[in-house]
């Protein structure tokens, strides 16, 4: 059986990480749900602030999906994409 780790346990956790990058990925994963595949496809024009949404595209099963954006990660990628010297295209 997984065991499932506590508020303050993944807190520490994504504290933890050492690079925004790795943050910005576990918050991500854990905010979501999404498989970590799922997340390293995430394009920007994925993530809908409109509608407080993440678009999965072909996740499992070949299928896509809309997982909620909480208002906590959206602020936490909008910091991460200002500090961005590159910004990527989509």
């Amino acid at each position: 059986m997984p065991q499932v780790l506590s508020q303050e346990q993944v807190a520490r956790l994504i504290d933890g990480a050492e690079f925004p990058f790795h943050r910005i990925l576990l918050m991500t994963l854990y905010a979501t749900g999404a498989r970590r595949a799922e997340v390293a496809h995430l394009k920007i024009s994925d993530i809908d602030s409109r509608r407080m949404v993440i678009h999965i595209r072909g996740g499992k099963g070949r299928k896509d999906r809309d997982v909620m954006l909480s208002p906590k990660l959206l602020d936490a990628l909008r910091v991460y994409w200002r500090g961005l010297k590159r910004k990527p295209t989509d």
